[in-house]
């Protein structure tokens, strides 16, 4: 089921919804997963399940893809792989939340989980193109 919700659509009271919208997304596929497991993200071959921008990427519509999605296809672009990551270490037991970032110079929004246990930040983007996804807190 795909459900459209409308957004503010700039700056600080946009992150603030999309914040909201992704973490029910994540504890929603959290839930999910406890019923419904599937690989650990980061065990999957990036041949497998790589990171991907949306195909409509810029044209003002955002997909919270579940992880039975993205596991399916192939791809997810950011959000889609933090709901993913976020969601199985919720299951393990793991208090995390997506961090969202508002690249200014280029006006983009970027997804990551905080690690509320150890305060890292991961990156599961980087780590789908092969690059390393831990970085110290903010």
């Amino acid at each position: 089921m795909r459900i459209l919700i409308p957004l503010p659509q700039e700056g600080s009271r946009l992150s603030r919804a999309f914040q909201v919208y992704l973490n029910a997304a994540i504890l929603v596929a959290a839930e999910e997963m406890r019923r419904d497991p599937l690989p650990l993200l980061y065990t999957i071959p990036h041949e497998r399940l790589k990171y991907q921008a949306e195909p409509w990427s810029g044209s003002g519509v955002e997909e919270f893809a579940d992880p039975w999605t993205v596991y399916r296809r192939g791809w997810g672009d950011c959000d889609d792989l933090v709901i993913y990551r976020a969601a199985e270490l919720l299951v393990r037991g793991y208090p995390v939340h997506a961090l969202i970032r508002h690249e200014t110079a280029n006006d983009k929004y970027h997804t990551q989980v905080r690690r509320e246990f150890d305060g890292l930040i991961e990156d599961p983007s980087l780590e789908r193109l092969g690059r390393p996804c831990l970085f110290p807190p903010y």
